[in-house]
């Protein structure tokens, strides 16, 4: 009797998919998960210094509008993560109660989850990555918001980052200035190659440029490390 040597068709999709866990890092651990962004961004100086700034312009230009991209991305991908340590601190008890957290809206099918789950805080910080893993926290209003929210101080935070004796410019209106200035030259290069609705004239781009974003949000960055650090 012959036996049947075919291959049987493979079952798609069979197996039991488990949701990743989501981790609530430490402040340091935040911090060193920008430095390292920081890092790989600044790193594509040593491309640039290799390339002739005249012979390769267009080179030069290109790596200098994926930086300010990038530089966007880890300014969002770090108030993403502060935002959930904040939350947890509030939830645990450690951290005083916003007016914004008191409001934070949640479903019944998550509050049923939360009793179910009485003795663990899984249920929460799975909550709150899902509603805010869609938002953009590039905007100065985003991370206005989000300051307010985890109730960290946007005034001492302001002045960290950008206090300077003898400025006209008030510290705060310099932190949303340069918030600002990040998220649209950002935008302008990730939806219209940099170029002017106006007329398709490309945004002069250069390296001071770019390292004077870079290190105003670090500034800024690392203010909001202080400041967390001392409310911890």
């Amino acid at each position: 009797m012959s036996r049947d040597l075919s291959l049987s068709k493979r079952t798609e999709e069979s197996r039991d998919k488990r949701p990743s866990a989501v981790i609530n890092f430490e402040l340091d651990e935040i911090k060193n998960h920008f430095d390292e962004n920081i890092m790989d961004i600044e790193n594509q100086f040593e491309i640039i210094d290799k390339l002739d700034a005249e012979v390769d312009k267009e080179k030069i230009d290109c790596i200098l509008r994926s930086q300010i991209v990038f530089l966007g991305s880890s300014l969002d991908f770090y108030f993403h993560e502060i935002t959930k340590f904040g939350l947890m601190k509030i939830y645990d008890g450690i951290w005083e109660e916003t007016t914004k957290y008191k409001n934070i809206e949640v479903k019944m099918s998550i509050v049923s989850e939360a009793l179910r789950e009485r003795e663990s805080s899984e249920w929460f910080i799975n909550f709150i990555n899902k509603k805010y893993i869609e938002v953009t926290m590039m905007s100065w209003d985003s991370i206005n918001s989000q300051l307010n929210l985890i109730g960290l101080n946007v005034q001492n935070i302001a002045k960290e980052a950008f206090f300077e004796r003898g400025s006209s410019e008030k510290v705060k209106d310099k932190l949303k200035r340069r918030i600002g200035e990040l998220y649209n030259r950002r935008n302008s290069i990730a939806h219209q190659f940099d170029r002017l609705h106006s007329d398709a004239t490309r945004i002069e781009i250069s390296k001071n440029i770019v390292i004077e974003f870079i290190e105003d949000i670090k500034k800024i960055v690392y203010a909001v490390h202080e400041d967390a650090k001392n409310k911890d």
